[in-house]
């Protein structure tokens, strides 16, 4: 397999001036910066620069992809805008790091494979759908940085080889994981993030959450005219997240209920336990589905038996080698019949007699004995 390396960067909340295009464009000779980001795709070499040096100078946003295994998405994030503290709750683990400047923060979300990947997946649009991630953080919904700490805690806790305590305690749980936006079903399927540990997680998460739902107009009255008219002045500038700096104003008004985290949170291997009873239900369900279909199949085939060896017999004698391959599949039904109904012996025995009644047919003798009919 080639080598597939890919990077795409993003400004979300101002353009690049022309000189930062430039000096961009610079970088390769294949890539030609837009006023809102840049793209770098190579089957050889390496990225020139550093590419959280690159976020911190120019971009909002960046997804990186290697088919090796490595899936990276960064977020620059402005700290007026943010709590660092409720951040950090998700980053104790290997999947997430945070990297504080005085101004910004970044959210280095890196996920790699030792063993590499067997997945081909083209890295060109996904960072279009992944980008909406970053208002969501902005606007206090931790739901992907959730699920990244919850994919690398369980599957830590999985692997034999790792000396994980079991006994960490699950950091808050977002709302709304049982109902999740695009954004995060991309963000589910780029990071291979387990569906049965969403659905075990999920049973811990309110059906609302506050950032995103809370009725923010009716606390508008509680600012003064001058904070309105100095709000006004900021939209006129067409300041960058300016909606989210008046919620987080807004915020201050609303009544504080309590600690949502009251109830006792789950550890680490609570919530692994629970993913394996999970997916042991599920199998048990799917063999039992399975079991269902296969006995209606063979309740079909028993009521056609005695149609099925006389249509054998009328393949095998019109001697082409599709018809010898039709009638094996016939047999080969007619085998699983018999096993089930305890005679395989006489359904061995009515093969014997095809064999010997057509010795001169090798082309159906060696398909008799390539699939094994005779045998259990």
């Amino acid at each position: 397999m080639s080598e597939y390396q890919f990077y795409e960067f993003k400004t979300i909340d101002k353009p690049l001036s022309e000189k930062d295009k430039i000096e961009i464009s610079n970088w390769s000779s294949r890539t030609n910066a837009s006023n809102t980001g840049a793209i770098f795709t190579y089957s050889y070499g390496d990225f020139p620069k550093n590419v959280l040096k690159v976020v911190e100078k120019y971009f909002d946003a960046m997804f990186y992809m290697a088919n090796w295994g490595t899936t990276q998405l960064v977020f620059r994030l402005p700290n007026n805008l943010i709590c660092s503290d409720q951040l950090r709750q998700y980053c104790i683990t290997d999947g997430i790091d945070l990297i504080i400047k005085p101004d910004f923060t970044l959210v280095n979300i890196c996920i790699s494979y030792e063993e590499g990947s067997d997945r081909w997946i083209e890295g060109e649009g996904w960072l279009a759908s992944l980008a909406s991630l970053r208002q969501d953080i902005l606007s206090w919904d931790y739901r992907c940085l959730y699920l990244i700490w919850l994919k690398v805690i369980t599957e830590d806790a999985f692997n034999q080889w790792s000396n994980i305590d079991l006994n960490i305690p699950e950091p808050k749980v977002p709302g709304q994981l049982k109902s999740l936006n695009g954004a995060l079903r991309d963000f589910i399927d780029i990071f291979e993030i387990d569906e049965d540990a969403i659905t075990v997680a999920s049973a811990k998460s309110r059906s609302s959450s506050p950032g995103n739902t809370e009725d923010y107009s009716s606390y508008i009255d509680r600012l003064s005219h001058e904070e309105k008219d100095a709000f006004l002045l900021r939209l006129l500038e067409n300041e960058p997240l300016l909606n989210v700096s008046l919620k987080k104003r807004l915020k201050n008004f609303v009544p504080q209920d309590g600690d949502d985290n009251s109830e006792k949170p789950r550890t680490v291997g609570e919530i692994s336990q629970a993913i394996k009873e999970l997916k042991e239900r599920k199998r048990i369900e799917d063999s039992r589905k399975r079991e269902e279909i296969r006995l209606t199949r063979l309740k079909k085939i028993e009521q056609q038996e005695s149609h099925l060896w006389d249509t054998v017999e009328l393949l095998i004698k019109e001697k082409k080698t599709k018809s010898y391959e039709e009638a094996i599949k016939l047999l080969q039904d007619l085998k699983e019949l018999s096993v089930h109904k305890n005679q395989f012996d006489a359904f061995c025995k009515k093969i014997e007699n095809i064999k010997q009644r057509y010795t001169r047919l090798p082309g159906l003798q060696s398909r008799i004995i390539a699939s094994n009919l005779t045998e259990k």
